[in-house]
């Protein structure tokens, strides 16, 4: 579904913002329809975007974003940059006809308690059931999963019909319109982006005890773009380990390439480059022992008592893997974000190439943003 004039760039802001990862902007303001913009618009730099309905007279310098519709309420369509996108409840989306492109957010306990349901499946059994393999659907503020226990200032506001501003359209009310400006840029933990809807314990204790959720959220994508089916293909760290031995330190970080066994053997897949190349399965060790050891010298003493070989040919080995197939060494776990209370106050599956099984190959690894 589309209308009025396509405008690319807008359209790419419009789905960063949507889905909380900011690339081309620093700050994000969305009003309501019925909403006034008042000096949060004014406050804004050039650097920054604001959504306001298309007959709303603004001023500010911020880049200004115009829609018609609604992004409220399950089943709003908000009309904009040309094309056009309908909101849903996380745990209804996957039921839906779809007619186009969709952002689905939690509205409730239920929407939040079906999404980790759905990540503790994937994770225990490697099964991708739910809604987040399928391309056309978006998980709107997924960036707070990236990295919630961070505290930093709020990257979207959301101005109500009735006045409140919250820390986006999910999270924490930060005050209202009469609100002074440095108090609604505070800085906060970013979880605080989802408890307008689910209460801020529930919402702590389910990221705090699943140090591994901003990576699942890549491998639903990994599960979708390669289209792989339950029983045809396992992703490392989901239901199957490739480090056999299992010692290992650390792990993959979110944006980390996924080891992605298939039919036609063992993929590396990279969101990061959009590529994706079979492996020997000495490399797949190889890299499977670097993405699970928290320095390089550590893969080393690993690989070289792993595959029983001198340990200048095990450091080859990993920098080899590190240079051509950029891998790197894993986030230590010991570094996992401690669950906490508020930090801070308010201040067949798809594969490269079905022949030739005996060589790499390497194809281009499609997918949203």
């Amino acid at each position: 579904m589309a209308g009025g004039t396509v405008d690319e760039r807008d359209a790419r802001v419009v789905l960063e913002w949507i889905t909380g990862r900011p690339r081309s902007f620093r700050r994000a303001v969305f009003c309501a329809p019925g909403a006034s913009a008042g000096r949060v618009a004014v406050a804004l730099g050039a650097d920054d975007i604001l959504l306001v309905p298309d007959a709303l007279p603004v001023e500010t310098a911020a880049r200004v974003i115009r829609y018609r519709g609604a992004f409220d309420d399950i089943g709003d369509m908000l009309h904009v940059a040309g094309h056009a996108v309908e909101l849903q409840h996380y745990a209804s989306a996957a039921y839906v006809e779809l007619v186009g492109p969709t952002a689905m957010r939690f509205f409730d306990f239920d929407g939040w308690r079906a999404f980790l349901d759905d990540a503790d499946l994937a994770r225990d059994a490697g099964v991708f059931a739910g809604p987040l393999v399928d391309p056309r659907l978006r998980l709107a503020d997924a960036g707070t999963v990236d990295a919630p226990f961070d505290v930093a200032p709020p990257e979207a506001l959301h101005v109500h019909a009735d006045g409140r501003i919250t820390a986006g359209a999910q999270g924490e009310r930060l005050g209202t319109v009469d609100t002074a400006i440095d108090d609604l840029w505070a800085a906060r933990p970013r979880w605080m982006a989802l408890t307008g809807v689910v209460s801020e314990t529930v919402v702590v204790d389910g990221l705090g005890s699943r140090s591994w959720l901003a990576r699942y959220l890549r491998a639903a994508q990994v599960w979708g773009v390669l289209g792989i089916r339950p029983g045809e293909g396992r992703i490392d760290g989901f239901g199957w380990s490739a480090d056999a031995a299992s010692e290992g330190d650390a792990q993959p970080g979110p944006d980390d390439a996924f080891l992605v066994e298939t039919a036609a053997g063992v993929l590396l897949a990279d969101l990061r480059t959009r590529r994706r190349q079979r492996l020997s399965d000495l490399t797949a060790r190889v890299v499977a022992t670097l993405q699970t050891s928290s320095d390089p010298n550590r893969a080393t003493e690993r690989l070289a008592r792993m595959e029983r070989i001198p340990e200048t040919t095990a450091a080859q080995l990993c920098a080899e893997a590190a240079g051509r197939l950029g891998v790197r060494a894993g986030v230590p776990l010991a570094s996992r974000p401690a669950r906490s209370a508020r930090a801070v106050s308010a201040s067949p599956v798809p594969g490269p190439g079905a022949s030739g099984a005996g060589r790499s190959a390497t194809a281009v690894l499609g997918g949203g943003a």
